[in-house]
């Protein structure tokens, strides 16, 4: 029985265990201690204890080297580790080798597992001597996996993991099933993409084994991808038409339509009505052709016509300006137009109209009769003066008095003004009885009195003419005569002052001219103004005309403040 190992520097401690391996392979772990516990494990005699890892258990070592007795060392039998230790005041040195060859060998039975898709996968994990050539192919290597009584499945390498030591190399294997590893579809954007990933498969063959979902697809593409460490590849499909539709132009019909082919495609004419569904009745906005790859793309906008926007804008006195922006054609409008402006809206053309409104969306101008609005206002007002002109005769005496009663007033009288627009640039004289008016008050004719008297007897003649500017009366002209008595002259007094004697009659007259009637109790035209407001598209120019109408005015009263009211 042998007392070394490999070099008489490591002697023997009881017999080598040794164990059975998988696959004829073994493993020997040899117990040894050295010549010299106290030195040998100093880094000077490292060389003399502790072989090269990779060696065989049958050589010699480099220092004292002994060679195995036959029948003693086990074929391949490679160091893989080595290690020192203390027991019991012995320096021992532990050796571990096992059957390493120059070819793969499996190190235990294939690890099966399956995919969420129910492919198997087996990983296989095998190990030869250090430098081993490992010679197979990822995507061609192939492996039937049979457990029990089953028919066999083909699996293909699909990747591996090389370990490499000074003693061995070990490989670590990946198997899969070929086949579709999963399928994903996605509905958004309305083009029904359908997202296939598989192994060892070809777009022929995924095209055919999902029919189903496939069948009025086109692929679009395909790149190399990964699941779970292995390549795989990942088909994109693509429904070969698909639309999204939506309202969102103001509730008008838009689609974006996505054509997929083999063949070119043809442009269409922008603007073109479609007469096919999804688009049927819609203008076409845009389009997008690419015919550079394998499939051709086809993106185009249809859209439906009608009015895409309306915006309002308040102005003073009743008047709204309303802007309408219509898609393809343009449509009703209410009002006389101001301004129309053609842009586009994705290729398309845009029709900007602005009009004139009142405040009820009625057409402004349309009747220029009919305010659009009206509000209450003061307004300045003056009261006539009023007089009184009187005659009398008493006796041999005439006399004339003209009696400034009232003096004119100026006050505060509440009004309504109207705002119209029309197209007649003339005032109307239905616009002085507008609001049942009486008139227009602006008097230009004031009160006046006019005194004749004549002495029969001498002829001398007295006249006098008082105009009262501001001032009306409710006296009438009229005539009477002063007559001489029984030895007394007839006199005429004009304002407290003589003015004619005679012997015989004096005749005088008074002609009283009243001035205006009086505005208490009647409605009054104020004012009216007419200016340009604005010209239509036409060249028609519209008016704004403003008629200020006083309420019924009230009587004066004597102490108030500020006018009647």
């Amino acid at each position: 029985m042998a007392v070394s190992h490999r070099t008489n520097r490591l002697k023997l401690i009881g017999t080598p265990a040794v164990e059975q391996l998988q696959n004829g392979r073994y493993q020997l772990t040899v117990n040894c201690t050295t010549m010299n516990s106290r030195e040998d494990w100093y880094s000077a005699n490292k060389a003399r204890v502790f072989p090269d890892f990779g060696s065989l258990e049958s050589a010699e070592m480099s220092i004292d080297g002994l060679a195995p007795r036959t029948g003693e060392a086990y074929t391949d039998m490679r160091l893989v580790s080595v290690q020192s230790s203390t027991q019991q005041e012995k320096y021992i040195v532990t050796l571990v080798y096992q059957t390493l060859g120059d070819t793969f060998v499996q190190v235990k039975d294939d690890t099966v597992s399956y995919t969420e898709n129910g492919l198997r996968r087996v990983t296989r994990q095998s190990i030869a001597q250090s430098g081993t050539d490992f010679q197979k192919t990822v995507g061609t290597t192939s492996i039937n996996s049979q457990i029990d009584g089953e028919t066999a499945v083909t699996c293909i390498l699909a990747n591996y993991e090389v370990d490499d030591t000074d003693s061995y190399r070990e490989v670590t294997e990946v198997y899969l099933q070929a086949g579709i590893v999963s399928v994903s579809q996605d509905f958004n954007n309305g083009q029904g993409r359908v997202s296939v990933q598989a192994f060892n498969k070809t777009s022929s063959e995924v095209t055919a084994a999902l029919s189903e979902v496939t069948s009025d697809h086109t692929l679009i593409s395909q790149r190399e991808s990964d699941f779970a460490g292995i390549k795989t590849s990942t088909f994109e499909y693509q429904l070969d038409e698909s639309f999204i539709q939506d309202r969102e132009l103001n509730g008008l019909n838009r689609i974006r339509l996505i054509e997929l082919s083999a063949s070119d495609f043809a442009a269409q004419t922008i603007g073109n009505v479609s007469s096919t569904a999804p688009t049927s009745s819609l203008f076409l906005g845009s389009q997008v052709i690419d015919n550079g790859g394998t499939i051709k793309t086809r993106q185009s906008t249809w859209l439906e016509a009608g009015t895409l926007s309306v915006s309002i804008k308040n102005l003073a006195e009743g008047v709204k300006q309303v802007t309408t922006v219509f898609l393809v054609t343009e449509g009703t409008t209410t009002g006389p137009v101001t301004s129309r402006n053609t842009s586009n809206f994705e290729g398309l053309k845009t029709i900007s109209v602005t009009t004139m409104q009142d405040k009820s969306g009625n057409a402004l101008g349309a009747s220029g009769n009919t305010p659009v609005c009206s509000f209450d206002v003061f307004s300045n007002f003056t009261y006539p003066g009023l007089f009184k002109a009187s005659g009398s005769s008493a006796s041999n005496v005439g006399n004339v008095e003209i009696e400034l009663t009232k003096a004119p007033a100026q006050s505060k009288v509440q009004s309504k003004v109207f705002v119209f627009f029309t197209t007649t640039s003339t005032i109307q004289s239905s616009d002085y009885t507008y609001e049942s008016a009486a008139g227009l008050w602006a008097p230009n004719d004031w009160g006046a009195v006019t005194v004749n008297a004549r002495g029969t007897n001498s002829g001398i003649r007295f006249n006098a003419s008082k105009a009262l500017r501001g001032y009306r009366t409710d006296s009438a002209s009229s005539s009477n005569s002063a007559s001489a008595s029984f030895g007394l002259s007839a006199f005429f007094n004009f304002q407290g002052s003589q003015k004619l004697s005679d012997f015989n009659r004096i005749p005088f007259s008074t002609r009283v001219s009243p001035g205006p009637v009086t505005p208490v109790g009647s409605k009054w035209v104020l004012d009216v103004k007419l200016t340009a407001a604005f010209d239509d598209t036409s060249g028609t120019t519209y008016y704004k005309k403003t008629i200020i109408v006083t309420d019924a005015i009230p009587a004066q009263v004597s102490g108030d403040v500020g006018g009647p009211y």
